[in-house]
C-alpha cells in the first residue's frame, strides 16, 4: 500500500480514539462505574443532614486522601484502562484496526487516551458534585483554603486517573488474564505499600497523589478526621513538583511501554 494513502500518526491517533470514545460510552461498565463514583456524594449528603462537627475544608481533604486517591481513582481506572486493549484483543476488534493502514502505536495512544478522558470525566464529575452538596445553601463553608484545596483535588484526579489508566492499560496489553494481577497492584501494593515507612512508599503514585493535595490548617481541622492525612503523609515528603514530576514520568514510561507491547503482540485465535 502507498505510503501516501498512510494517515499520519496523530490523524491515526485521533481518529482511534473518537471511535473508541463513542463505543466506551455505550458500555454497561460506564454505568456501573458512574453508579460507584456517586458513593463520595453520598458521603457528603450525609455530613450535611447529620452535621458530624467536621469543617467542609476536612471532610473534602479527607475524601481525597482516603476515599479517591485509594479506591475510586484506582477502580475507575482499572475498568477502563484494562479494557483499553484487552477488551478489543478478546473480542478480535483489532484485528479490524489492524487491517486499517495506521500504526500499531497509534492505536494503542488512541484507545489509552479515550479511557484517560472517560475515567478523568467521571471522577471529576464526582468531586464537582461533592462541592455542590457541600457549598448549595451553605455558602458559609466556603473559604479560599476549600477553593484551594478542590482545584488541587480537580487535578489530582486528572492526573491519578492518566497515570492509573496508563498503568492498566500497559498490563491488559501484555497480560491475557490481566484483572487479579491489577487487582494486587491497586489494592494491596498502592495501599499497603504507600503507608510503609522512609522511602518505600514514594515508589507508589498513590503516595505522590496525597503529596500533591494542598495541607490544611490546623483551623479548619480541628472537630475533623483530617488528622488521618498526617498519618498517611511521609515524614519527610518530597516536594509538589517533584511529585508531579514523578507521576507524569509515569505517564510517559508506561505509555510508551505498552505502544512497544502493543506493536510487538501477536493475536492468536
Amino acid at each position: 500500500m502507498g505510503t501516501s494513502n498512510t494517515p499520519g500518526f496523530l490523524i491515526s491517533a485521533m481518529w482511534v480514539s473518537i471511535f473508541s470514545f463513542k463505543e466506551m460510552i455505550r458500555r454497561r461498565r460506564l454505568l456501573v462505574m458512574s453508579i460507584v463514583m456517586l458513593i463520595p456524594p453520598m458521603m457528603v449528603l450525609l455530613w450535611r443532614f447529620f452535621d458530624p462537627g467536621i469543617s467542609a475544608t476536612s471532610l473534602l481533604d479527607s475524601l481525597m486522601s482516603i476515599i479517591y486517591v485509594h479506591f475510586m481513582v484506582a477502580i475507575v481506572s482499572l475498568a477502563f484502562g484494562l479494557s483499553a486493549i484487552g477488551e478489543i484483543v478478546d473480542d478480535g476488534t483489532v484485528v479490524y484496526y489492524w487491517t486499517r493502514p495506521m500504526r500499531r502505536e497509534a492505536i494503542y495512544l488512541g484507545r489509552l487516551f479515550s479511557a484517560q478522558i472517560v475515567s478523568s470525566v467521571l471522577l471529576v464529575i464526582s468531586i464537582v458534585i461533592c462541592f455542590l452538596v457541600m457549598t448549595i445553601g451553605n455558602s458559609s463553608v466556603l473559604s479560599m483554603e476549600m477553593v484551594k484545596l478542590y482545584v488541587s483535588a480537580c487535578v489530582v484526579l486528572l492526573v491519578g486517573s492518566m497515570a492509573y489508566t496508563a498503568i492498566f492499560a500497559a498490563v491488559g496489553t501484555v497480560l491475557k488474564k490481566p484483572m487479579l494481577p491489577a487487582l494486587i497492584f491497586a489494592f494491596w501494593w498502592e495501599s499497603i505499600s504507600s503507608h510503609a515507612p522512609m522511602k518505600l512508599q514514594e515508589l507508589t503514585v498513590a503516595c505522590h497523589l496525597r503529596n500533591l493535595l494542598s495541607e490544611p490548617s490546623a483551623e479548619s481541622s480541628k472537630g475533623g478526621i483530617s488528622w488521618l492525612e498526617g498519618f498517611l503523609k511521609p515524614a519527610d515528603p518530597p516536594s509538589n513538583t517533584e511529585s508531579f514530576l514523578v507521576i507524569m514520568a509515569v505517564i510517559a514510561s508506561t505509555t510508551i511501554i505498552g505502544a512497544v507491547l502493543m506493536n510487538r503482540k501477536e493475536i492468536f485465535k
